[in-house]
C-alpha cells in the first residue's frame, strides 16, 4: 500500500466528513488491506477508544490483519487508542457507543446486541435498501430503542456509485479485454448497471445493456460480445448456472470466447468452471453480495464511505447523549447529518 497517500486520504476524510468523536468508543472491524484502515480512521476522527474485531478468513489471517492495522496506527500516532479483539463475547464490547456493520462485526444479532449497552447506536456503512435480515436484527433494535441509520452513498461529497464502473474497467483489463472498441454486454438493472454502461462507453466501448429477464432472449448480442459484465444487486435469484436464466454451458455454446466480469448477481461459480468460461474475480460472491467492491480500485472509496458512516454514527451518538432514543434519535440525526439515510417508511 502507498502509506503516504493513505495517510493523506485518511486525514482528508476526517476533515471532509467532520469527524469529531471525542469521548466516544467505536466498535468496528479490522479487515484485510484497505478494510484494515477503518479503526485507524475512527481513532484519527477523535474516538477515545476503538475496538476492532477480526478473525481468520480467506482474505488473510487474524495475525496478519492485526499486524497491518497496528502498523498503520503507529505510523499515524493513534495505536494507543486501538485494540484488536478476536472474541465476540469480549466484555469490552459493552463500552461501545457506536457500532458499525462491517464484515467481522456482523451479524448484529440478539447475541451481540445482548452484549452491548442500551445507549449504543448502529451505523450502517451502506444504503438502507441493501439491508439483509441475516446481518442485522433491525426489529430487535427497534424494540430496544437502538438507533440504526444508513449512509447516503449518493451524497455529492461521497458518490460511491461513481466507482462501480471503475471496478468493471479494472476487471475487464485484467481479463485482457481492451474495452475501447470492444463489445461489452452489461447485465443488470438500476443504477449499478447504468453507471457501468456510462463509464465503459465514455472510453469507447460498444455496450449492450440487458435486464436480467432479457438475458435469455439475447443470444445474438451475447454471441458477438467480447465480455459480459454482471452488475445485478437487487435480484437474489440465480442468473447464470444450472438453475439460472441461462446455463453456463449454453453461454459457452453461444460464445466460446466470452469472459465474465462479476461485480454482483447470482452466478454458479462451479458451473462457470465446468464450462471453462473465464471470469474474475476468482471467487464469486453469493447473490446480494459483491464479488468486487469499490475497494478493488483503491483505498479512497473505502476510506470516504467509512468516514461518512462514522459521521452518521457520531451524529446518532450525540442525539442519544441529548436524551433521545430509537426513532426520535434517528429523526434528529437525519435533520442534522447530511450523510444519514433512513429506512423507507420509518420516519
Amino acid at each position: 500500500m502507498n502509506d503516504a497517500r493513505i495517510a493523506r486520504l485518511l486525514r482528508g476524510a476526517v476533515e471532509k466528513f467532520g469527524l469529531a468523536m471525542r469521548s466516544r468508543t467505536v466498535l468496528t472491524e479490522a479487515g484485510s488491506r484497505y478494510f484494515s484502515l477503518t479503526p485507524v480512521l475512527a481513532a484519527l476522527g477523535g474516538a477515545e477508544r476503538v475496538y476492532a474485531l477480526t478473525r481468520d478468513s480467506r482474505y488473510g489471517t487474524a495475525d496478519a490483519i492485526e499486524a497491518e492495522t497496528m502498523a498503520q496506527a503507529r505510523q499515524l500516532g493513534v495505536a494507543s487508542r486501538i485494540e484488536i479483539l478476536r472474541d465476540r463475547q469480549d466484555r469490552r464490547l459493552r463500552e461501545a457507543d457506536i457500532v458499525t456493520n462491517l464484515g467481522f462485526v456482523r451479524p448484529i444479532d440478539r447475541a451481540l446486541l445482548d452484549r452491548l449497552k442500551s445507549s449504543v447506536v448502529v451505523s450502517l456503512m451502506w444504503e438502507t435498501w441493501e439491508y439483509r435480515e441475516q446481518d442485522l436484527d433491525l426489529p430487535l433494535c427497534r424494540e430496544r430503542g437502538i438507533p440504526v441509520l444508513g449512509t447516503n452513498e449518493h451524497h455529492p461529497k461521497l458518490d460511491t456509485f461513481g466507482y462501480v464502473g471503475q471496478v468493471a474497467l479494472k476487471l475487464l483489463h485484467e481479463l485482457d479485454v481492451e474495452i475501447f472498441g470492444s463489445c461489452i454486454v452489461v447485465v443488470g438493472e438500476g443504477e449499478f448497471a447504468a453507471r457501468t454502461v456510462k463509464t465503459l462507453e465514455s472510453i469507447g466501448a460498444r455496450c449492450t445493456s440487458l435486464t436480467t429477464e432479457s438475458l435469455v432472449r439475447s443470444e445474438r448480442q451475447l454471441a458477438k460480445a467480447d465480455a459480459l459484465v454482471l452488475v445485478e444487486h437487487h435480484m437474489r435469484k440465480e442468473l447464470i448456472g444450472e438453475h439460472g436464466v441461462v446455463s453456463a454451458e449454453r453461454l459457452k455454446q453461444i460464445n466460446p470466447g466470452l469472459s465474465i466480469a462479476h461485480i454482483c448477481g447470482g452466478v454458479s461459480q462451479i458451473d462457470l468452471e465446468r464450462a471453462h468460461i473465464g471470469f474474475l474475480p476468482r471467487t464469486i460472491a453469493p447473490a446480494g453480495f459483491m464479488s468486487a467492491s469499490t475497494a478493488y480500485v483503491g483505498p479512497k472509496p473505502v476510506i470516504e464511505l467509512h468516514a461518512a458512516g462514522l459521521a452518521v454514527g457520531q451524529a446518532m451518538a450525540e442525539a442519544v447523549g441529548s436524551g433521545l432514543q430509537g426513532l426520535a434519535a434517528e429523526r434528529r440525526t437525519l435533520e442534522r447529518c447530511e450523510f444519514a439515510q433512513g429506512f423507507d417508511g420509518a420516519h
